[in-house]
């Protein structure tokens, strides 16, 4: 066969497939996170969420993402987040997808979080980042992630914690303790606290009744 003919015939399957790629978010519902991440933050929080669950996220009741979502993966990573009830994201949020992520139930996530599920091994001198590699990510009922919170993956955050701002969590948090720092470390035990009967008052006053009535 001819080089020149040969080329050609495995240039045009592997154009299509490249297409098929590149056009399969638009073609999905994940378009509808996209457009999400486009709206205004602090803003739109119920059509945020609306069009997230659009996309594929299980969003339980009276649940609210207040910022963007740049969600990052092949396919619909969409599919991968489940988020529980009355749980709030401040936003922006960026979740890398390659295992899925477990959100709990009262969940508070601050501003600038990431959650990635996706890291390399080590390789070889001539290039460092090997290997993908993949793990859960679980949130438990109740946490608080505060502001640019970065979890990387395989990490459970045990129901009741607290991660504090700016902390990278490299490893398991267990229930109602508190971790802070680079990388996160145990600073104290958590007591069970006082029970919250309604949403706390700093919540915007056009959440409030949503998150009562969901």
């Amino acid at each position: 066969m001819e080089p020149q003919l040969d080329h050609e015939r495995r240039f045009w399957p592997h154009l299509m497939h490249v297409a098929k790629e590149e056009v399969e978010p638009i073609a999905s519902r994940r378009l509808f996170a996209d457009l999400a991440a486009g709206l205004p933050a602090q803003a739109f929080s119920r059509t945020r969420t609306a069009m997230l669950r659009a996309a594929g996220m299980q969003i339980g009741p009276s649940s609210l993402v207040q910022g963007p979502l740049r969600i990052t993966g092949r396919g619909n990573p969409c599919r991968d987040i489940s988020i529980g009830t009355f749980t709030m994201i401040s936003g922006s949020l960026h979740a890398d997808i390659g295992a899925p992520i477990r959100i709990g139930d009262r969940v508070r996530i601050g501003h600038d979080v990431s959650l990635l599920t996706v890291d390399h091994d080590v390789g070889p001198e001539e290039m460092r980042s090997g290997p993908r590699k993949y793990g859960q990510i679980e949130i438990g009922d109740g946490a608080w992630l505060a502001s640019r919170v970065v979890v990387l993956p395989g990490v459970r955050i045990g129901a009741g914690s607290i991660v504090g701002a700016g902390s990278v969590v490299t490893r398991d948090v267990p229930d109602n303790t508190l971790v802070a720092g680079v990388p996160a470390r145990f600073v104290r035990s958590l007591g069970p606290g006082k029970h919250l009967e309604q949403p706390p008052e700093e919540t915007p006053q056009s959440s409030r009744s949503f998150l009562r009535h969901g």
